[in-house]
């Protein structure tokens, strides 16, 4: 008996799916979605949102123990959907890095704004913004050691190499303006770089080793803020130019 001729739209649809996103009526009447984007609605999870919860997670957990599984479990997917936006796990954790850096940023900018003019003023900003980030962020630093220093991925040792780059140039910048104006001597932008780094993030990890050594309750906010007022004046009075004198000439 020959066949009849398909009827108007009964053609089946390319690569098995349809359009992204299109559903298909199961044997048992359930409509099944197709392969492709997750659907939209008031309660899709997009990709910012997994960015935005990852940065949460980095406030309390160190970066082993950020999986796509916990994230997935934190917002109520499938971890499945980590991998649509991500691909895999690293990618995920990329973009917290790039997200919590523009964080950054706008944290050194309002301190800026409220700090005294003048190279003194923009150092002491800088070694705020970071101690604020830090306590804010404390696996922050450990995240690119363990994870992205080691990820075997073009764009991550760009992104890297770059924020580097970008602050070592803009310590040097405070520097040499320093210098030009008389108030500090000639030192190494990135050691410094290091330095603040390495004060900072001690402060906030070391948080156990503090309590030990005040040996008694303290007030974690006031303790920071003369923990800033500290290593501004440490730096500041350690990068004073020094009058030659015999020995040291």
């Amino acid at each position: 008996m020959p066949r009849k001729a398909p009827g108007k739209g009964s053609s089946r649809p390319r690569d098995g799916g349809g359009q992204r996103g299109s559903g298909r009526r199961g044997s048992a009447g359930i409509v099944r979605r197709g392969i492709g984007r997750p659907a939209a609605g008031p309660r899709a999870v997009g990709r910012e949102a997994l960015i935005n919860r990852t940065c949460e997670l980095l406030m309390q957990l160190p970066p082993n123990r950020i999986t796509r599984a916990e994230v997935a479990r934190r917002m109520g997917v499938d971890p499945s959907l980590i991998r649509y936006y991500f691909r895999d796990r690293s990618m995920l954790l990329l973009a917290a890095v790039e997200k919590l850096t523009d964080q950054f940023a706008r944290i050194r900018e309002a301190e800026q704004r409220r700090a005294d003019p003048g190279p003194e003023g923009a150092l002491c900003a800088r070694v705020s913004a970071l101690l604020k980030f830090e306590i804010t962020y404390p696996f922050f630093h450990r995240l690119l050691l363990d994870e992205l220093m080691h990820l075997n991925a073009p764009a991550a040792s760009r992104f890297l190499q770059q924020l580097s780059a970008n602050a070592i140039a803009g310590y040097g910048s405070i520097l040499e303006s320093g210098h030009k104006q008389g108030l500090f001597r000639r030192t190494d932008s990135a050691l410094l770089f290091l330095a603040v780094i390495g004060m900072c993030e001690f402060f906030v990890n070391g948080m156990p080793i503090v309590r030990l050594a005040l040996g008694k309750a303290f007030d974690e906010r006031d303790l920071s803020a003369r923990y800033r007022d500290f290593i501004c004046d440490l730096l500041l009075h350690g990068l004073k130019g020094r009058a030659a004198s015999p020995a040291a000439t």
